[in-house]
């Protein structure tokens, strides 16, 4: 019983490998010669455990023909997945196939390949037949040239990724060619066959390189299943134990035959098979490994909360902690581009970072491959013969860099450490990230697009707001200079009397009257400087809140005439009024609404240039709003700009003379007060800008509300 164990543990465990592989890549043609390899060589092993174990001479002749199909056809399989890993199409292949698929037809129907068998001290075992040996040639064939095919490939592997999966291949198959040895069992040599520990090394050389290198792109899956495998083979090895002992059992207690003792421990197998390989995914998946992380809650999470931001720094801030969050990674930093010196500079870390400052400049070696390549770049798997870039990553403990590309430019770098659970970065990783960076990269550019726009806005509307004092100023000058230069004259001129004697003859009445007479023309002119100021400033000082209110309309113009109209008479235009008596109040903010009709005021100026006449009319529509139009003789508006004028920006005035933010912000103030603005031109005639505003209509209840 001792010898059963063996080809047991091993046939289950590579077919176990062989399906979990398969289905995790059913595409993949070197997934499915994978699987081929684990599946010929279950039949070999999995044949020769029942062989040990059952020595009727029917059923012993019918398992050496099952084991020898999985035989013939291991090193061809072995053979065609190396083709397939090194990209090499060669039909030569099927000629393997057809030799292996005739070796076959003689086993099964003739003794020139095997014919009868041994009897060892372990078991039956077939004997060699006359064509066994050209078996044997074809067998030296194929390792022979696989061998050769891989060191080639290792010379011309262009990536480390590539040099280190065809190095411990190359390995494996230095492992599978002392299985052969086995062979001279087949010759008379009777020792206990153990090439199964060879094949059974050389694919877990091949399990090594799929875990620490991306064979296949599937390392996370076979690193789980060796481990899964393991316990499996530890725990079931007990069960097993268990279950020959029941054997010993029935067969010695009942006295039944071997065969038929055989049933219970079977079913006992069985029995606990399935329950045995939940508990043992259950167990791998809780205390050996982390869930992997689900890429649809990373696409939500960055749809959600990061692509949608329009400021660099949070964009930054964000994605650094949605990685971390998600795919469980030790550290992150997110760099953006500097296109002024060609540099990455980082904006956002998380984790521990040796260097988390560090500044890529444009003579950094990674800073030259992501420009020169638009490429990702992967801790031992992307370079072959740069040491410095390994070094690099090695000291920013790095594992991935992710790139983030648009239009050919680059916009930023994402550099993640290892994943928590020390797992490597799959090919899905990688994918996933890669459209996540190009998503980031438009984002990126959106927020550079709208801080460009701030910053011109913010220039234009100080344009905008220099304009505006220009205006004020030379009314300013007028209606505030003019009394404060009367006041100042009165007062010169009553020093200088003083000082010339001219009051000598005045008694103290008299000059103390004087002197009052002089007071209260200064005050006078003092105060209407004063009148003037406070109606500046509170035009000029901004809404603290959106306050809507009774606005009397010939109230609110007088207001803002004053402070044009220096302006107007220096320009020659006359300002009329046609205001319908007793017309309604309006509902709107009164500091908007002077700055409304300010702005239409200058902008009617402005078109007339000098002399022309500016109207203002109001009246009661009687649909609830009332209508105001300025109207000016100015130049009008060309036809095919008249659909623009309201657009930011946009302006028909020369350049430096206009920032083309005016009529756009009065727009925008006019519809939170409510109201409505349109207006009707015609090129060397005019414009008449129409406002319409919602009335307060009294209610006859007996007092005026």
């Amino acid at each position: 019983m001792k010898y059963l164990a063996p080809p047991l543990l091993s046939s289950l465990l590579f077919f176990f490998l062989g399906f979990f592989i398969l289905s995790k890549n059913k595409k993949s043609e070197t997934n499915f010669k994978f699987f081929l390899l684990c599946i010929t060589t279950f039949i070999w092993q999995f044949s020769w455990f029942i062989l040990f174990s059952f020595p009727h001479e029917k059923l012993i002749q019918f398992l050496f023909k099952i084991g020898y199909t999985g035989i013939i056809f291991l090193p061809i399989v072995y053979y065609d997945f190396l083709l397939s890993f090194l990209k090499i199409k060669n039909k030569i292949i099927l000629l393997f196939y057809l030799i292996g698929t005739t070796l076959t037809i003689f086993t099964w129907t003739t003794d020139l390949f095997i014919r009868g068998g041994y009897k060892y001290f372990w078991g039956n075992y077939p004997k060699a037949g006359i064509l066994h040996p050209i078996y044997l040639l074809l067998l030296a064939f194929l390792a022979f040239h696989g061998a050769i095919l891989l060191i080639k490939g290792k010379k011309n592997a262009l990536d480390i990724k590539t040099y280190n999966q065809i190095k411990y291949i190359l390995l494996s198959l230095l492992f599978f060619i002392p299985s052969s040895l086995d062979f001279l069992i087949n010759y008379g040599i009777g020792y206990y066959p153990f090439g199964f520990i060879f094949i059974l090394i050389s694919l877990s050389i091949v399990a090594y390189a799929i875990v620490r290198h991306q064979l296949m792109d599937i390392e996370v899956i076979i690193k789980r299943t060796l481990v899964f495998a393991g316990l499996f083979a530890a725990v079931y090895a007990i069960v097993a134990g268990i279950a020959f002992i029941g054997q010993a059992f029935f067969e010695q207690i009942l006295g039944v035959s071997r065969w038929v003792s055989l049933i219970p421990s079977v079913a006992i197998v069985v029995l606990v098979l399935k329950p045995l390989e939940n508990f043992l995914i259950n167990t791998t998946d809780k205390y050996l490994f982390q869930k992997k992380y689900d890429y649809r809650e990373l696409l939500k999470a960055f749809s959600r909360e990061v692509l949608t931001v329009l400021d660099v720094k949070q964009i930054a801030r964000l994605t650094v902690e949605k990685v971390i969050d998600i795919i469980r990674v030790e550290s992150a930093i997110f760099y953006a581009f500097n296109k002024d010196n060609s540099s990455f500079v980082p904006l956002s870390y998380k984790g521990n970072i040796p260097n988390p400052k560090l500044i890529l400049d444009n003579q950094n070696p990674i800073t030259a491959f992501i420009l020169g390549t638009q490429e990702y770049l992967q801790k031992d798997k992307t370079f072959l013969n740069d040491p410095e870039i390994n070094s690099l990553f090695k000291s920013l403990n790095v594992q991935l860099i992710i790139p983030m590309i648009l239009q050919n430019q680059s916009k930023g770098l994402l550099i993640l450490g290892p994943k928590k659970s020390g797992e490597e970065y799959t090919q899905e990783d990688i994918d996933i990230l890669l459209s996540l960076a190009q998503a980031e990269a438009i984002s990126l550019s959106n927020a550079e697009l709208l801080d460009e726009l701030s910053k011109t806005q913010a220039e234009a509307a100080q344009k905008e707001k220099m304009a505006v004092i220009g205006t004020l100023s030379a009314g300013i000058n007028h209606e505030i200079c003019n009394p404060l230069g009367i006041a100042r004259g009165q007062c010169e001129a009553f020093l200088l009397n003083y000082r010339d004697g001219l009051y000598k003859d005045k008694n103290p009445q008299e000059l103390f009257e004087k002197t009052l007479e002089i007071m209260q023309k200064t005050i006078k002119e003092v105060d209407r400087a004063t009148a003037v100021t406070k109606r500046l400033s509170t035009f000029a000082k901004p809404s603290k809140e959106f306050k809507p209110e009774r606005v009397k309309i010939m109230e609110e113009l007088g207001e803002v005439f004053a402070l044009l109209q220096h302006d107007l008479t220096m320009e020659k235009i006359d300002f009329e009024k046609e205001i319908e008596p007793n017309i309604p109040d309006i509902l709107a903010d009164k500091k908007q609404f002077d700055e409304i009709i300010f702005n239409l005021v200058r902008n009617a100026a402005q078109a007339i240039g000098e002399k022309g006449r500016i109207i203002f009319r109001a009246k009661n529509a009687n649909n609830g709003f009332i209508t105001i139009e300025i109207e000016d003789t100015g130049c009008g508006i060309p036809e095919d700009k008249m659909d623009k004028i309201f657009n930011p920006f946009f302006t028909t005035k020369a350049p430096g003379k206009g920032t083309g933010l005016g009529l756009f912000i009065v727009k925008q103030v006019v519809e939170r007060n409510s109201g409505k603005i349109s207006f009707r031109s015609k090129v060397g005639e005019g414009t008449t800008f129409i406002l319409e505003f919602p009335a307060i209509l009294e209610v006859s209840t007996g007092d005026k509300k």
